[in-house]
């Protein structure tokens, strides 16, 4: 969506597809349509959608396509292929070993045989994940970091604070993201348990967030951890400005679009130490703006919890930090000047273009 607006306001006429209508968080938005309309595809969907793809393709004849995710860097680059859609362009927003067996083949081929004519990487740590592939796919890869269009909340903290009816008399952490394996919210949630006077406040929903808020209530800790379900975008910033922390325990990243906003808004962060959060988190020479702590140093993750409560200056500094950090490595113009990079629609040349389109393949759920 990012994207599409700002490859708009530079003149390019641009539209989102999404394969599958997963949830409605952007149906009837200007620009955004639905191939198929249905929440879960069927193995009898696939060559449906598939022939339905291909025939907007052909009827509207975009310059370039570029894919987001891996069903839809395949589906939607083949179909722009057959075609005769001449820049293909593939995004990978995670390490390619985190697809699934037939994805990552189905991936390695198109890269290899030139379906893709691009790849761009959300960050270096996703493109060095890549580096089994055959060398015809490694040179088509580039990397393209996240930028965001950052509005911060305009109420105060404690007024953020109590639009979510969370007490103020506790220091509050808070994260963003789906209930799923990759966020390992599970590790969170026992650690906020055993660190005494904090709150933890949770926006997102999914498969495992029952199993969640069980382990919240074995430990006793059921009333300082707040599972707010999914939020609007415009309450994820009143979240953040309700904050004292920014916690997020991933066991892999692209690039975190959530840790982007948590560093706009100036909060101390603590993160897992992968390599995906040092590239957003770390300076040129290696110095963190965050608080880094390994998967399985449950200690450790305690004991950053109880500095960012315990140690207000410190906090103050981290979340200064970070704020300037991302002010200077991830603007906005910097991630659309890549994609226009990496679909050869130069700003010069952007008046010789205008009158073409280019599509943003995507599946439903564009969640963090």
């Amino acid at each position: 969506m990012r994207l599409m607006r700002q490859l708009r306001a530079r003149g390019h006429e641009t539209e989102i597809w999404f394969l599958y209508q997963k949830s409605d968080c952007y149906c009837g938005l200007p620009g955004v349509q639905v191939i198929m309309p249905k929440a879960r595809l069927t193995p009898l969907d696939i060559p449906i959608l598939f022939v339905r793809l291909l025939k907007l393709l052909r009827a509207r004849r975009p310059h370039a396509v570029i894919g987001f995710l891996p069903l839809a860097n395949i589906m939607g680059q083949l179909a722009a292929w057959f075609a005769g859609v001449k820049v293909r362009v593939a995004s990978q927003r995670s390490p390619g070993p985190t697809f699934n067996p037939v994805m990552q083949l189905l991936d390695r081929a198109m890269g290899t045989w030139g379906i893709y004519t691009g790849v761009v990487c959300v960050s270096r740590a996703v493109q060095d994940s890549f580096a089994a592939c055959p060398a015809a796919y490694r040179g088509r890869l580039r990397v393209v970091h996240n930028g965001i269009e950052w509005e911060p909340s305009a109420l105060e903290k404690p007024a953020a604070r109590a639009s979510f009816g969370i007490p103020p008399d506790m220091p509050l952490l808070v994260a963003s993201g789906r209930f799923v394996p990759q966020k390992n919210y599970d590790l969170m949630v026992r650690v906020l348990a055993t660190a005494p006077d904090m709150r933890l406040a949770i926006a997102g929903d999914g498969a495992l967030r029952h199993a969640a808020q069980a382990v919240a209530r074995d430990m006793g800790a059921g009333d300082r951890i707040h599972f707010l379900g999914a939020l609007p975008h415009r309450r994820v910033a009143d979240l953040l400005r309700a904050a004292d922390g920014f916690v997020q325990t991933s066991l892999f990243e692209g690039q975190s679009n959530s840790t982007l906003e948590a560093m706009h808004e100036g909060l101390p962060i603590i993160c897992s130490d992968i390599a995906m959060q040092r590239e957003t988190l770390c300076e040129d020479d290696c110095e963190p703006a965050a608080m880094l702590v390994s998967l399985d140093d449950f200690d450790g993750w305690r004991q950053a919890f109880l500095r960012l409560r315990d140690d207000p200056d410190f906090a103050a500094r981290m979340g200064a930090r970070a704020r300037d950090l991302v002010t200077r490595r991830f603007a906005l113009d910097r991630m659309i000047d890549g994609f226009e990079e990496a679909i050869r629609l130069r700003p010069e040349t952007a008046q010789l273009v205008s009158t073409k389109k280019s599509y943003g393949v995507e599946r439903a759920d564009m969640t963090q």
